[in-house]
């Protein structure tokens, strides 16, 4: 069998042969172009998903810190407030019981120590397990309290000091140790580490990066320690958003998360192994796909097959972007609401008060609040159990919101404290509101089936004014709350000379 000649398949002129070549050229130039540019939107897409995975992880790790030191804070105010510490302040032969609550608090919060510190850092008093205390100085200014994340060699972990001043001048302060939770994670490609203030590591994964700086910026350490070294980083010449991490040089994606007093940042490093080697290799890989796809055919397919990618991870990406639109709203709802009564929670209320605020002092429409407590709470929950005391909390919620207006708020502030936001009202009318949520709340106890519980609320209103902002506006209510409890409980009082009970509690 005669194979086919050559030149039956080539141009029979010299113009034609040019211009099938520059064709050729072309489609040659076009895939290697296109392939090229769907290599770098492939590595763009892998960076994003890291970035989101690292910035997810960080930012759940940073509210995990943040939770201890809100915790830890809570713990050195209680401390700061017991009897037992005023009576040592006015008399230091007091210190039995101070001592005493020390090694309560100590062993119930498992805190690593518990000091009484005058503002040169002398001890007055400490709880029997704690070691001696630390440099005054590094913790504490003696006039607010402070927190700090700070990493302890000896124990090889990270600890949370917390100051905080006992006395108006700051003569005395209160510091307190616990111990920071540990940061672990098992999720795929992804470590992490804190910094204290001074950039120095104090939390990680991996426990060989322990009092490491992070980066090659000079750190602040004590005399007495040595300066510690840096993680070995630069950035890769590759990519300007990958570094290479330690003397194997392993390419990392670095997402860093601070916190709001920039005293520890928390750092995710994922393995950027498959976007650096892609990097590298990207015009070795075009070169493939362009011998590969020369011609035609192939340029098109290759056009065809990139352009129904994009698509397609375009829809995904509508789609990804819609499923967290969804869960955005629903954890600001979650945010923004009372489990347990379905009101409001403060952050909302005070987001309403602010927008009210604004309304009065641009378009001058008054309006009031009304501080509730419901009376004798404690005394329900100490009768009928705290199961109870939150069917009472419920049933208040579902006959209050039936009582008042739908522009009407009813917010839960905390406990059995409630705020009732009254838009568009003046004084007058915002007593006779309130007076009518009172005889509602009064004539509609709580009905069970082996009993009947009823009770009543006291509330403070008043009625805002232009210069007022959110915490002048909740002291007055609250002073007028306190009045209603003075003067018998069962009413709303306010700050002029009105006030009402309620006719049906008699």
């Amino acid at each position: 069998m005669k194979l086919p000649r050559l030149s039956r398949w080539l141009p029979q002129d010299h113009y034609s042969f040019v211009a099938t070549s520059l064709l050729l050229v072309a489609l040659a130039l076009s895939s290697w172009f296109i392939s090229r540019h769907w290599i770098e939107l492939r590595i763009q897409n892998q960076l994003q998903e890291l970035k989101l995975q690292s910035t997810q992880v960080a930012a759940s790790t940073l509210e995990r810190l943040q939770q201890d030191r809100r915790q830890t804070g809570e713990i050195a105010q209680s401390l700061s407030s017991l009897s037992s510490l005023r009576l040592f302040l006015k008399n230091s032969r007091n210190s039995a019981a101070l001592l005493a609550d020390m090694n309560q608090f100590g062993t119930t919060f498992d805190l690593a120590g518990i000091w009484l510190l005058d503002r040169r850092g002398k001890v007055l008093a400490q709880s029997t397990a704690s070691p001696s205390p630390p440099d005054f100085n590094r913790y504490t200014d003696g006039n607010r309290p402070l927190s700090r994340l700070i990493f302890d060699p000896e124990q090889q972990q990270a600890r949370i000091y917390h100051a905080t001043p006992v006395t108006k001048n700051g003569s005395v302060t209160l510091l307190i140790c616990a111990n920071a939770t540990p940061v672990s994670l098992s999720a795929y490609r992804l470590e992490l580490l804190v910094t204290d203030a001074n950039g120095i590591i104090v939390l990680a994964n991996n426990p060989d990066w322990l009092r490491h700086s992070l980066g090659k910026e000079p750190m602040v350490t004590t005399e007495s320690e040595p300066p510690p070294s840096p993680l070995p980083t630069r950035i890769s010449p590759l990519h300007s958003e990958v570094l290479l991490l330690g003397s194997e040089r392993q390419p990392v994606l670095l997402v860093s998360y601070a916190s709001e007093d920039e005293y520890y940042q928390v750092h995710a490093l994922a393995d950027a192994e498959s976007i650096y080697r892609q990097t590298r290799d990207k015009d070795n890989l075009a070169a493939i796909i362009t011998l590969a796809g020369t011609g035609s055919f192939w340029g098109g397919l290759l056009t065809i097959l990139t352009l129904k990618r994009n698509r397609r991870h375009g829809l995904a990406m509508s789609r990804a972007n819609d499923e967290l639109l969804r869960l955005n709203q629903q954890l600001k709802q979650q945010a923004t609401t009372d489990a347990l009564t379905q009101c409001p929670n403060r952050r909302a209320a005070e987001a309403l008060m602010r927008y009210e605020l604004a309304n009065l002092q641009r378009y001058h429409h008054p309006f009031c609040i009304v501080m509730i407590d419901i009376d004798h709470f404690k005394h329900v929950n100490d009768q009928h159990g705290h199961d109870i005391g939150d069917k009472v909390l419920r049933h208040f919620a579902v006959t209050g919101r039936k009582a008042i207006r739908d522009t009407d708020i009813l917010a839960r502030i905390g406990g059995e404290e409630f705020l009732l936001i009254l838009p568009q009202t003046q004084h007058q009318q915002g007593m006779q509101l309130a007076q009518r949520l009172l005889d509602s709340i009064a004539q509609t106890p709580l009905y069970l089936t082996d009993r009947t519980i009823g009770f009543t609320f006291s509330g403070g209103l008043t009625e805002a004014t232009p210069e007022d902002d959110i915490s002048q506006l909740l002291i007055r209510a609250d002073q007028c709350l306190y009045q209603a409890k003075e003067t018998g409980r069962c009413r709303i009082c306010c700050d002029t000379a009105l006030a009402v009970t309620s006719a049906a509690a008699g």
